[in-house]
């Protein structure tokens, strides 16, 4: 039997049930030092800080608000394998060179996060599999070739190209044509594994202050001053992470990556009813612009993403904004109650792929994940890591995405976007 409907608009399913304690955090004053200040307790941020550490650096996060408490702790918790750009439109942006060495940073990053999951006993409910679904025939069709191009040009086997005979084996979602089945994606929980992330920096060395705000960031002698709400920190090389909360800290970050606000909602648990919505533990998400995510949990949840908006607040009455879109894939769910709803901040790019730069002397960024934070976001914290020790390789890689400035400049651009993503969304509904 279903728990009743909770009022709390914003609860979050995953902070509802943690499977991981935060570590003790560290208390700061004003005038504090580190070497290296990491500002954001997400995953890129804590990916950089346990990597540090690790190598002996003495290193400080910031955080505004809790561990996983931006974009970390409030995503699908999908793992989508390769870049957020398919390997054939990298080919024709980057070339075929360069896209083979993303798709193989891509796959480190798979790696590197398993291993730590394994490495630190990170218990984040990590399930394989991961479905697509093409909600027209045309992108059906192209997910065909890509499977082909993937197997033959990159290796990849086990992908499963799915008519939409075929999807009926894998879910009961409604409205889509076909689709693919990779076994090497999957999903967890995301906060889960934030806080796991966090407790290995701390047991690493790494100290970690969570709402400690920072105000300001500017150049003292040869380091940084950070400004925060708990006093001024020193420090010779910053690495901001945030995925849509550092805009108003660093003008570039702004001009390149715009924060939306995405929302997800939770069943109870469905027992035997939950296997016709997906056959297994799977996760899954459509070929839409405005995409709607879903997975089953391994206590046999619905978890369901759906609908976003171009603004900072997250909205008083989330149900009404996602259920919808819930019922449009599986009407069936009309009687059963939603137990959980919430929202939260991430950052997007114009072409989608993250803004990874070198801002200035020791200030290195990385937001803008659109959607892939949660396997490509710790490998790059690892990536920064090494430039600043020296190797730049990957970083540099992935510094050299193309992301341009979005249109119109400080006064217009949020404007500019928001009309943009809503055609792009009228699209979607015609």
């Amino acid at each position: 039997m279903t728990q009743p409907a909770r009022r709390d608009a914003h609860l979050n399913l995953y902070e509802d049930a943690p499977l991981n304690a935060a570590p003790a955090t560290a208390s700061l004053s004003d005038g504090a030092r580190s070497d290296i200040c990491v500002i954001g307790a997400g995953v890129t941020g804590l990916g950089a800080a346990l990597t540090l550490a690790e190598g002996g650096a003495d290193v400080l996060v910031v955080e505004a608000s809790r561990i996983g408490g931006g974009a970390s702790g409030v995503n699908g918790g999908q793992i989508h394998p390769g870049q957020r750009r398919d390997q054939g439109w990298l080919e024709a942006k980057v070339g075929e060179a360069e896209a083979m060495r993303l798709w193989q940073f891509a796959e480190e990053a798979r790696r590197w996060l398993q291993d730590r999951i394994a490495r630190h006993g990170i218990v984040c409910d990590l399930e394989p599999g991961l479905l697509s679904l093409a909600h027209r025939r045309d992108i059906a069709e192209g997910m065909r070739a890509d499977a082909l191009h993937m197997a033959n040009r990159y290796g990849v086997a086990g992908l499963e190209v799915l008519t939409e005979a075929d999807l009926p084996r894998y879910t009961g979602a409604q409205g889509y044509c076909g689709g693919l089945f990779d076994p090497h994606g999957g999903h967890l929980d995301p906060l889960a594994l934030t806080r796991g992330l966090a407790a290995a920096a701390a047991a690493a060395g790494a100290r970690i202050a969570e709402e400690t705000t920072v105000r300001r960031v500017v150049r003292d002698g040869t380091g940084w001053r950070l400004e925060t709400s708990r006093g001024a920190v020193s420090a010779r090389v910053v690495v901001a992470t945030g995925d849509g909360s550092i805009g108003n800290l660093l003008p570039e970050v702004a001009a390149h990556v715009v924060p939306i606000v995405n929302f997800m909602v939770a069943t109870g648990p469905l027992g035997d009813r939950a296997a016709t919505l997906l056959r297994e533990r799977h996760a899954a998400s459509d070929t839409k612009f405005v995409v709607n995510y879903f997975k089953r949990t391994v206590d046999d949840r619905l978890v369901f993403g759906g609908g976003e908006s171009y603004g900072n607040a997250v909205p008083a009455d989330i149900r009404a904004r996602v259920q919808p879109r819930m019922l449009k894939v599986f009407p069936d769910l009309a009687d059963v109650p939603l137990t959980h709803a919430w929202g939260g901040r991430l950052g997007i790019t114009a072409t989608r792929l993250p803004f990874i730069r070198r801002l200035g002397p020791d200030l290195y960024v990385a937001s803008g994940f659109s959607g892939q934070g949660v396997m490509i976001g710790p490998y790059t914290g690892v990536a920064i890591a090494e430039a600043i020790g020296g190797r730049s390789d990957r970083f540099d890689l992935m510094a050299r995405l193309p992301i341009p400035r979005f249109p119109g400049g400080p006064l217009l651009r949020r404007a500019i976007v928001i009309a943009a993503m809503v055609g792009a969304g009228l699209v979607d509904r015609l």
